[in-house]
């Protein structure tokens, strides 16, 4: 209900935005950030994220959209210098890789994964079934299946062409997003997410799309991802008991992702010790861990209510900065965590969530002209202190195995 409550109040902010029109309540991000040129020219002096990352084992990632790779270029240099990872942010998606059911379209998919292959990136693949997207949506081919034996066909086809095409090119793969409820919990403990796959397949749908990935590239590594688990509470319980039901069948399940959409709108972020807490939680089980949608809204309940007059911008950079080093920490202080990855770095484009409300943020590390914020100060503090060490095996991801 709590949260219900919150989200409620993200969609009260989308009217007070739109009713606000110019008002302080759009204004971050639009003008330079107080520090700006003086963090920008500290900034050129330090080694990269990327260095520090890779001392350590870590992968650093930011999720990427083509068209601001490709039509940007400032964009394709911050990138390939500060992080050592990428994930496409819809250019993986049935929606967009798939729009029919006999043709597919590879063309931005594949400028990403070229980019990363010409600067030593990985790529994690996001994603290969995901029920509820609306980034682009789903095919209406696929969303209006209701015949068991053809949506399995084409879940296959997707799977195996998809996956295929990309086989040693493609490290990870989300293979099913978001398979838990997205904002209240049915009574029904065993209950999935209300979409398609779950309606027509039922939730064997899930070990069914992790073993069409295995065996479309066996070296890949095969996560689930979902958001609003990195808390305690119902639903990480359930996610625990969705991963441990699937090893325990022996699906092919190598990592286990957590998102991190900070919005206070919603509710206060988890603490560091929570975040570890959880992560050892589910290392405890015998897979990889990674957060994967990393990034930091300022907007309070406080400042809605006013418009935005109480905003204190620097006060916010400063609050958001400590959340990205908290999440980092918490991952670096337990081995089993692989990755995180930002989603995505820089405020010059807008994310889904201000998309939704239409309330400008400012919730990346970099800002609209590529200048570091507090945040990645933040991330460089916490890197380069950290005495995790770089071995031959945090690098990489882990053989595929066996369940």
């Amino acid at each position: 209900m709590l949260r219900w409550l919150g989200w409620m109040a993200l969609a009260c902010a989308a009217i007070a935005a739109v009713v606000a029109g110019g008002t302080a309540l759009t204004a971050p991000g639009r003008r330079a950030l107080p520090g700006a040129d003086e963090r920008s020219r500290e900034w050129q002096a330090r080694p990269a994220l990327r260095e520090l990352a890779d001392r350590v084992g870590l992968r650093l990632g930011s999720a990427v959209m083509a068209r601001d790779l490709l039509g940007d270029p400032q964009y394709g240099p911050v990138l390939a210098r500060e992080f050592n990872s990428i994930t496409p942010f819809v250019e993986m998606k049935w929606g967009t890789l798939h729009p029919e059911p006999q043709r597919y379209d590879f063309t931005l998919a594949d400028a990403l994964v070229d980019f990363a292959a010409a600067h030593r990136m990985r790529v994690r693949g996001h994603t290969l079934v995901y029920g509820h997207v609306v980034d682009p949506p789903n095919p209406t081919y696929v969303s209006e299946m209701t015949d068991a034996a053809t949506l399995r066909a084409a879940m296959a086809d997707h799977i195996r062409t998809v996956a295929g095409r990309y086989r040693g090119r493609v490290d990870a793969w989300d293979v099913v997003n978001e398979p838990l409820p997205a904002l209240t919990m049915p009574a029904d403990a065993n209950a999935l997410s209300d979409n398609v796959f779950t309606r027509v397949l039922g939730r064997g749908y899930i070990a069914e799309a992790l073993q069409l990935a295995r065996n479309a590239d066996p070296k890949a590594q095969l996560f689930i991802n979902d958001f609003g688990v990195l808390e305690p509470g119902p639903k990480q319980d359930r996610y625990f008991h969705l991963v441990q039901g699937l090893l325990q069948a022996g699906a092919p399940l190598d990592a286990v992702g957590f998102q991190a959409h900070v919005v206070p709108l919603v509710g206060p972020p988890a603490s560091s010790e929570q975040v570890a807490a959880t992560l050892r939680r589910f290392a405890a089980l015998g897979v990889r861990l990674e957060i994967t949608e990393l990034n930091v809204f300022t907007r309070t309940r406080m400042n809605l209510l006013t418009l935005g007059l109480t905003y204190d911008i620097e006060q916010a950079m400063q609050r958001q900065a400590e959340v990205y080093a908290q999440v980092t920490q918490a991952c670096l202080s337990v081995p089993a965590c692989q990755g995180v990855t930002l989603w995505t770095f820089t405020d010059r484009y807008r994310t889904t969530i201000e998309r939704l409300t239409h309330i400008r943020d400012i919730p990346l590390i970099f800002d609209r002209d590529y200048r570091p914020k507090p945040a990645a100060f933040a991330l460089h503090r916490v890197l380069g202190q950290t005495d995790r060490r770089a071995t031959d095996d945090t690098l990489k991801p882990p053989a595929a195995s066996w369940r």
